[in-house]
């Protein structure tokens, strides 16, 4: 087993199919396969399910690609510090973000790691809360920000932040300045989120509770729809205020929702890998911080911060 066999194999598992991998490391697909073969032999146990939907890890195979993935990651790191001299962050670091938290996080965080850690490339992967949080379990994401979740194996969970939903309507209602109750928001034409986005599950619920029916125009996964019909003057949605956080602020009327179960609770969730890597780490440490100035700036309104994010004082003296 070398490290030309563990970076194939990881390929592989991550792009869930033999052809996309060889496509990606510019080999043929013969040859992906043997390495496979081999790499199968050399350990005595089938690590890869093979089907017409693509190429699934084994429960060995899982076990594998954690380990392939941090043996690879040490490697660029141990290169890195012998090109610099001494330990540098250094390496591909993926973060997971639901949208509306993108908004708010994606830029400040490329920002920084451009300027300050150039040795590292961050990816940033977009997705559902649910589908992120599951990623970082699979150790196919280092670190995401996920909503509501729940402690998985090799994950680490940090409790962040409460945020509060709104109910984000055309802005001809922006006049109004009071919280809407849940019966009043009942009765709007409503665009929301499709399942499973945490929205979408938290606002059924709080509707299935209060005993009232929703009136649903549309539902799309593409929050820029969402506002986009919205402004048209089609319906209201229900949002954390991060969704608009790049819009302009007199686009929209954007109100709190008088009811205590529409707030999600914001967490981080790292994968037990990315903890024994120093480019994770500190990108890990930069998130916590840009979401710490985000709440003290106002960029990111609407939230509660828990005991476990620090919150600068005095950033807008």
């Amino acid at each position: 087993m070398d490290l030309r066999q563990l970076r194939y194999f990881s390929r592989i598992v991550e792009l869930e199919s033999i052809t996309a991998a060889a496509d990606a490391l510019h080999i043929a697909q013969p040859s992906l396969s043997q390495h496979v073969v081999n790499l199968e032999a050399e350990l005595d146990t089938k690590l890869l399910v093979r089907g017409p939907f693509g190429a699934r890890p084994t429960e060995t195979g899982q076990i594998l690609y954690r380990h392939a993935k941090m043996v690879l990651r040490q490697m660029e790191e141990a290169r890195a510090a012998v090109r610099h001299g001494r330990d540098v962050p250094s390496g591909h670091v993926r973060v997971g973000l639901p949208t509306s938290t993108s908004r708010v996080l994606a830029v400040p965080l490329l920002q920084f790691v451009a300027r300050d850690v150039p040795d590292v490339t961050v990816e940033i992967v977009e997705g559902s809360s649910a589908d992120l949080a599951e990623l970082v379990a699979a150790q196919k994401l280092d670190l995401c920000i996920a909503m509501d979740s729940q402690q998985r194996a090799n994950m680490h969970l940090v409790p962040l932040l409460d945020e509060n939903l709104m109910a984000v309507g055309p802005a001809s209602s922006a006049s109004r300045s009071t919280a809407m109750t849940l019966a009043e928001v009942a009765a709007l034409p409503l665009l929301l989120p499709s399942f499973p986005n945490s929205v979408r599950v938290l606002t059924d619920r709080a509707f299935v509770a209060a005993r009232l029916e929703l009136k649903l125009v549309a539902e799309t996964s593409a929050v820029s729809v969402l506002l986009s019909a919205v402004k048209e003057g089609m319906g209201w949605t229900i949002l954390p205020w991060s969704a608009l956080a790049t819009e302009r602020p007199e686009a929209f009327a954007c109100l709190p929702i008088s009811d205590s179960s529409l707030v999600r609770r914001v967490f981080l969730c790292v994968s037990a890998a990315a903890r024994l890597s120093l480019a994770c780490r500190t990108v890990e440490d930069a998130l916590l911080r840009l979401i710490g100035e985000a709440i003290a700036t106002q960029a990111w309104q609407g939230v509660s911060p828990l005991g476990s994010l620090q919150v600068p004082h005095g950033v807008n003296e």
